[in-house]
């Protein structure tokens, strides 16, 4: 598998949909208001949060073990058996406690949720199936349609005046897309199953689970938390701060995507070397789009918030600029975490996980109520620093030796501040007010911190090594530095 141009299509296909649903959220938050778009984001984050026990840890662990290649429709057929169990619970607890739930969120939703988490696991199941099978670039698509889904049928029912059940309907609607084109192109065929196949699968799937517990966490349960101390403007305050903050780690994620699998491959065939060369390429490559947004966020976050969004969408300005600080930290976490995963040690992220998992918790509870939703952002970043940074490289150390890209690192910080400085002196010639004149700041802020880039030499040869890389078609590193 070329890891370069597996990473450019899958990063192409977030970056695209990102930027629809970040468009889309723009005029839902116009058309509905901010209130009701942040009860459609309590809707997603109880989705979230429910989707931890019904997935059970099996997407990741029928990755890990189909792109082992030994036995693969015997697992196929095991994911299916062990998954509808946790499921079937889940969707009846749903039913159980529907009116709570539906307090709870502020409208009628418990219906909505057992169809959603239906469909959730029967499509993202079939985009594991196909990582397996180290097609990771044909995900891509599915990734792009989904959201292409949402937008569309949530844009068309908000016109004919329908507000959140718009937005939870083009969810639905996208699900059931990926759903059927995803199992369509999958390759394997379910064959009979043994108990060691059920066996080996639940050993993996068990500390995957945790692991899953990590990254829905921070996705959603600051969202949870927010909405019972604060209100639904907070709730969707907030969630707009998280997901602008989100377009910058698209890459970071795109490349430990793409790269558990290969990885996994590599680490049947005992090739350590491999694995560790990589490893630090790509470590030397998640600052690039992150380090650069946190400069410009820092300075100009209330701007993009009131110029994009409104008003009230710019009490979330400190969030925004903590929240960025966090993903700095998450562009590292996502490379290591997939790594130690891939080396067939989800026990020891699992660790890992529980230790940021149980620090994010009580700091969400402490601060959210001391500080509202910066309070929120800084318990999502110290508990990212922590367990996702510090003890993911702990515990990878012991398997192979990683070697931090300082200089590259270092590089990109230098880039980002003469950015900045670039940006200050353009402030000085003229204020940020309108839609226009930020556009203008952004397109400047690209351009001197890529004429930047091209003069910092261990940064110009990654930038340069991952195009030769996507013209010869080779997936080997060429990091040397």
């Amino acid at each position: 598998m070329n890891i370069a141009r597996s990473t450019s299509k899958l990063f192409l296909a977030n970056i695209s949909s990102a930027i629809l649903q970040f468009a889309a959220i723009i005029y839902f938050e116009s058309a509905i208001g901010l209130s009701t778009i942040g009860i459609f984001f309590l809707f997603q984050a109880v989705l979230g949060i429910l989707a931890i026990p019904a997935d059970f840890g099996l997407r990741g662990a029928i990755e890990k073990r189909i792109s082992e290649e030994q036995d693969q429709g015997a697992f196929l057929a095991s994911a299916f058996i062990i998954k509808s169990v946790p499921i079937v619970i889940i969707c009846s607890a749903i039913a159980l406690t529907a009116p709570y739930i539906n307090e709870y969120v502020g409208t009628t939703v418990a219906v909505y949720l057992i169809i959603a988490i239906l469909l959730q696991e029967i499509a993202n199941l079939s985009i594991s199936v196909l990582k397996g099978e180290l097609r990771v670039e044909e995900t891509a698509s599915l990734q792009i349609l989904r959201k292409i889904i949402w937008v569309v049928t949530s844009v068309l029912l908000v016109i004919h005046g329908l507000e959140v059940e718009a937005l939870i309907f083009g969810i639905l609607s996208g699900l059931v897309t990926v759903s059927v084109i995803g199992w369509l192109r999958v390759s394997i065929q379910p064959t009979r199953p043994s108990l060691k196949h059920f066996r080996s699968l639940f050993s993996y799937a068990k500390y995957n689970l945790v692991s899953s517990v990590g990254g829905y966490f921070y996705n959603w349960m600051d969202i949870v938390i927010i909405g019972y101390f604060l209100s639904p403007s907070h709730v969707g305050a907030y969630e707009i701060a998280w997901r602008i903050t989100s377009f910058t780690i698209i890459f970071s994620k795109a490349l430990s995507t793409t790269f558990f699998p290969q990885v996994s491959n590599w680490h049947a065939s005992d090739s350590k070397e491999k694995i560790e060369t990589k490893l630090t390429e790509l470590l030397a490559l998640t600052p690039l789009i992150v380090v650069p947004a946190f400069f410009g966020v820092a300075l100009y976050s209330v701007e993009i918030l009131s110029i994009v969004f409104s008003e009230d969408a710019a009490i979330a300005w400190l969030a925004l600029i903590v929240l960025m600080t966090d993903e700095i930290t998450e562009s590292v976490q996502t490379v290591l975490g997939r790594s130690l995963q891939a080396v067939n040690r989800p026990d020891l992220a699992a660790r890992a996980t529980i230790v940021a998992v149980i620090l994010n918790l009580i700091l969400n509870v402490l601060l959210i109520q001391q500080y509202g939703i910066a309070g929120a952002a800084v318990a999502t970043t110290l508990a990212s620093l922590v367990g996702g940074v510090i003890l993911h490289w702990y515990y990878l150390q012991r398997f192979l030796t990683i070697r931090a890209p300082i200089r590259a690192w270092f590089e990109c910080c230098v880039a980002s501040g003469l950015m900045a400085v670039c940006l200050l002196v353009l402030e000085q010639i003229t204020p940020v007010e309108t839609i226009v004149q930020l556009t203008i700041v952004i397109v400047v802020g690209v351009i001197s911190y890529s004429i930047f880039v091209l003069f910092s030499p261990t940064l110009k040869t990654l930038v340069r090594d991952q195009l030769n890389q996507l013209r010869s078609g080779s997936g080997e590193s060429l990091y040397t530095s």
